[in-house]
């Protein structure tokens, strides 16, 4: 049976490919005897499987699965008849599906753990490797438990980040969008009739009414090029790694959204590496998911090189004090962790401080858009109001 991998040679230089074996853990014997470190490993014919459902399953789903089968388990019902009473109960047609083969796959004789990570794009590989450890200790249940409330914890952090991005982008378009209307469709007849009494026009206003006439003659053409731009910007910077890599760069260097940003990604590596150091796996092997989860292209270059220093022996503490875009609470305590041996406790410590972080962080951030969004939105409606009322004393002497 083939299966595809993802590792690191001792050099630590990243390596894809595939390799013939019985079964997966065979397949990972042989790897760990080239000296590799594995990032992931799957079947090859997985991928024909899981391409019908496209994207991960939504957090919400997954943290009530998981509440859900560890209440079950711990009622003393098997596993695959919980299974089966929770795909029944799913009011997500996708999740019934993966349930229904993870189940088949069970009663088939595979371990709970290897039946969900042949759904790796689909499932978090913290999910399926700590659900793994969960079986090898008899604890499975509260494995499911300690993943439901870090996946909680994971959705609060990236709602309230969502949360202070959204607002201000929403609030500012529906400002562009109203001024462009007024453009189209309101000022030009009103402009039209300040033109046909031949006053002697004020600047704003005369300013104004080239704008309606552009935007009345170009309408098209601006919706296009809009269009057009926002096209390529999706191809470039959405589209492609090294376009994304220039955008996350972008935003790490804007003034608040930055910092939200770097908070955001140390909180959620901070519980990461707490939870999965207290169940046991190796520091390397949790960098790597770490790394996977990543979103940031940039923090997920500057990890990368992390943990190919930590597999050549330089620990955590030195590789993330060459980096300027951690902070440096980050490095001085992981640096006590590794000294003292409480490397768990300082990041469980460190990621509910970012947390705490990313609150004032967002509340900053709210506080300087609404003032500044006031402000456009007020000088905006003040230039139009401004260049209709002005001309009307100019339009009345041209009357009388």
């Amino acid at each position: 049976m083939a299966y595809e991998y993802v590792v690191f040679d001792p050099q630590g230089k990243r390596l894809r490919g595939q390799i013939e074996a019985p079964s997966e853990s065979a397949a990972e014997e042989m790897l760990w005897k080239q000296q590799y470190t594995i990032i992931s490993l799957s079947e090859a014919q997985a991928r024909a499987e899981i391409q019908l459902f496209a994207g991960r399953i939504s957090t919400r789903d997954l943290i009530v699965f998981s509440r859900q089968l560890a209440t079950l388990i711990e009622s003393g019902i098997p596993i695959v008849r919980a299974l089966q009473l929770l795909q029944s109960q799913m009011s997500s047609k996708r999740f019934a599906a993966i349930l229904q083969q993870v189940t088949t796959d069970v009663q088939q004789g595979r371990f709970f753990s290897e039946s969900i990570a042949k759904h790796g794009k689909l499932f978090p590989s913290l999910y399926s490797r700590m659900i793994e450890i969960g079986e090898r200790a008899g604890n499975l249940e509260m494995v499911l438990r300690q993943l439901a409330n870090y996946m909680e914890k994971e959705e609060q952090l990236v709602r309230k980040i969502k949360g202070a991005m959204s607002y201000p982008a929403f609030v500012l378009v529906l400002a562009v969008g109203v001024l462009f209307l007024m453009l189209v469709v309101a000022l030009p007849p009103l402009m039209n009739m300040f033109t046909v009494f031949n006053a002697e026009l004020p600047l704003p206003t005369r300013i104004l009414i080239a704008i309606t006439d552009f935007m009345s003659a170009y309408k098209f053409h601006v919706l296009g090029v809009i269009a057009v731009a926002a096209t390529v910007f999706y191809l470039v910077f959405i589209k492609t790694e090294s376009g994304r890599f220039l955008l996350d760069g972008f935003l790490l260097r804007v003034p608040l959204i930055g910092r939200i940003i770097i908070q955001g990604a140390v909180a959620r590596m901070c519980r990461s590496i707490s939870s999965l150091l207290n169940a046991g796996i190796a520091l390397p092997e949790i960098l790597q998911m770490v790394i996977r989860t990543q979103s940031n292209r940039v923090l997920r270059k500057h990890l990368e090189d992390v943990h190919s220093e930590l597999l050549q022996g330089h620990g955590l503490a030195d590789p993330l004090g060459q980096r300027d875009v951690f902070p440096r609470m980050l490095v001085q305590m992981v640096r006590v962790g590794e000294e003292t041996g409480s490397l768990d406790s300082n990041m469980q410590t460190l990621a509910e401080f970012y947390e705490d972080e990313v609150d004032r962080s967002v509340s900053a951030l709210t506080s300087a858009m609404e003032p500044a969004l006031t402000i456009f939105i007020g000088g905006m409606v003040g230039f139009v109001a401004v260049s209709v009322i002005m001309p009307m004393y100019s339009l009345m002497g041209a009357i009388e």
